[in-house]
């Protein structure tokens, strides 16, 4: 299954980055948020420290703009947005 997104803002890493800053209400730029920044990690190691709460509404918002299901995301494929879009990359989400 290819899946198209409409990704002329930038990279896949690059949309990543922005829907994670706006739907966490982050309050840094999307291009500080390393493609390695740990999700799980504290803060103090230089990770986001996102809760299950949190996860849920990365995953939401990740399923809603690719219109995809996350039902098979494992946390291994879920910890940094490097593992993230290798994931959806995996399941055929292509630049347009």
């Amino acid at each position: 299954m290819s899946i198209s997104a409409d990704l002329s803002r930038g990279s896949l890493e690059d949309v990543l980055r922005e829907l994670i800053v706006e739907r966490l209400h982050l309050q840094i730029a999307p291009d500080e948020l390393a493609s390695d920044t740990q999700f799980f990690a504290p803060a103090r190691v230089g990770g986001l420290e996102i809760d299950s709460l949190s996860s849920l509404e990365i995953l939401s918002a990740v399923a809603d703009r690719f219109q995809m299901p996350l039902d098979d995301i494992e946390p291994g494929d879920f910890n940094s947005i490097a593992t993230l879009s290798g994931y959806l990359r995996a399941r055929g989400v292509t630049l347009e």
